[in-house]
């Protein structure tokens, strides 16, 4: 598959999920920022992982303008997610996954974001991600 329909797959996806988490859940952590940053960083390498990256936080943060701030300081956590990707590989995703939890939670403690909500950030991130790689693995065999 193409980068740009891939990320752009990707994009409407990550679209939508804001779009329905936003106005049926009202808390962010069902979104494709980690599972769409890891798998490019695997599929098509560093370059267009950080690109893809870039976007999703862009859209992510614009769809989220109360919490733009805390959503632009986590452009380290999707670095990781590519980076991880790229040289971990998929077999490594529940590492990939908790380094990258490890680094957003490190981010919140130092910008003093980190409370119940947070909590309930990593919580349904963490859950929303691992139903994304179990359904990712179904479909595409990895």
């Amino acid at each position: 598959m193409e980068i740009f329909i891939f990320a752009s797959i990707f994009l409407g996806l990550d679209i939508l999920f804001n779009i329905l988490s936003s106005r049926v859940f009202k808390f962010l952590g069902i979104d494709l920022l980690f599972f769409a940053s890891w798998i490019t960083g695997i599929n098509y390498g560093i370059k267009e992982g950080l690109f893809l990256s870039f976007i999703l936080v862009l859209e992510h943060s614009i769809l989220h303008l109360n919490k733009s701030r805390l959503i632009v300081l986590s452009i380290p956590s999707q670095i990781s997610a590519v980076l991880l990707g790229y040289f971990l590989g998929p077999t490594h995703f529940l590492t990939s996954l908790l380094i990258y939890q490890l680094i957003n939670t490190l981010i919140m403690l130092l910008v003093g974001g980190f409370g119940p909500f947070f909590v309930l950030f990593l919580i349904s991130n963490t859950l929303f991600n691992i139903l994304t790689q179990k359904i990712w693995i179904q479909i595409f065999g990895f």
